[in-house]
């Protein structure tokens, strides 16, 4: 079983990939045809909440012990799973949009 600080280290790794995985849709989405730009604000709007959302749930990481944590762990797996499903469907929508241009 890993411990809470592993844990935490683990997410919030994965959270900076994920920051900086947006922060490069984003640099593409402005270089990217009009057709495409329509499309992915609302993506990228989402996205921006899932990682807010991220941060909260690694947030109580931090302020729990080692026994809330085990309790809070089931969520923190759902919402890092939410969070990497959003990331593959904004991917997958802006290259099939820049395909089209």
């Amino acid at each position: 079983m890993e411990n809470k600080e592993k844990y935490r280290r683990k997410m919030q790794d994965q959270l900076d990939l994920w920051k900086e995985e947006l922060r490069k849709l984003k640099n593409q989405a402005e270089n990217a045809g009009a057709e495409a730009v329509k499309y992915l604000p609302d993506q990228i709007k989402n996205l921006e909440q899932k990682i807010k959302e991220g941060s909260a749930k690694l947030k109580e990481v931090v302020d729990t012990n080692e026994e809330a944590f085990e309790a809070l762990r089931e969520g923190l797996d759902s919402a890092w799973e939410a969070l990497s499903s959003g990331f593959s469907e904004a991917r997958s929508k802006f290259k099939w949009e820049k395909e089209k241009d």
